[in-house]
């Protein structure tokens, strides 16, 4: 496995060595470079990444705790793979805290809020690569809930969004039409929310999430 060629994708190597190792190894998992299944020696990571086996190992253990790493006793770690039941399921966790967070943010959201979206919109429309999209896609979804303080959420979020987008990003990204799809959902929930239409937002956000399950890989059992 080419953990450098990874790191080199990341660009220059800043923070502490665990965080970075963590960093890259989430990358590599998200990105479907480490697909479900694929063992992760320590001792291979440590030599590619010229790093000591502790902060991989704590890299590893974090991973873990957001389900995308599974150690094994004596047998090391490997990349976990989800099955379609899983990921419907965490799909509507993450409909449910997206609906959540939103109505606890949007009576807060300013004025600047709603161009920054709508300039993000205009981003999209104009984006041409896959990374860029989905980019562009977290930002407008981190916008939305910059005003809840449910810390906790967040947490449940970034896991959920991890798990989740390492299966889906290249078919819900990477055509032009799923992504006007997408984009015209984004300009629905940001009109509504400038309208103070919060429960018609709401509904339209957590319609916005579940179309996703369209997407799911025909091959993921």
């Amino acid at each position: 496995m080419d953990y450098k060629a990874i790191a080199e994708r990341m660009g220059p190597r800043v923070g502490a060595t665990q965080e970075w190792i963590y960093q890259v190894l989430r990358g590599g998992i998200v990105d479907g470079k480490l697909p479900g299944g694929t063992q992760l020696k320590q001792d291979e990571i440590s030599a590619a990444l010229n790093v000591s086996h502790i902060p991989v190992r704590e890299a590893l253990r974090r991973l873990e705790s957001q389900g995308l790493v599974r150690i094994h006793p004596n047998r090391g770690a490997s990349v976990t793979q989800l099955n379609r039941e899983q990921l419907l399921d965490m799909m509507e966790v993450r409909a449910t805290l997206s609906v959540m967070m939103l109505k606890n943010s949007a009576p807060y959201l300013t004025q600047e809020d709603f161009d920054r979206m709508e300039a993000i919109i205009a981003e999209q429309r104009a984006a041409e690569d896959l990374f860029q999209s989905e980019e562009l896609n977290y930002r407008f979804h981190d916008i939305l809930s910059s005003h809840d303080d449910n810390s906790f959420a967040e947490l449940l979020m970034e896991m959920v969004h991890a798990n989740i987008d390492r299966y889906l990003r290249a078919s819900f990204y990477g055509t032009e039409q799923t992504r006007e799809v997408s984009i015209n959902q984004h300009e629905a929930i940001l009109n509504a929310c400038r309208n103070g239409e919060l429960e018609k937002a709401g509904d339209l956000l957590r319609d916005h999430i579940l179309n996703a399950k369209e997407f799911i890989p025909a091959t993921l059992k």
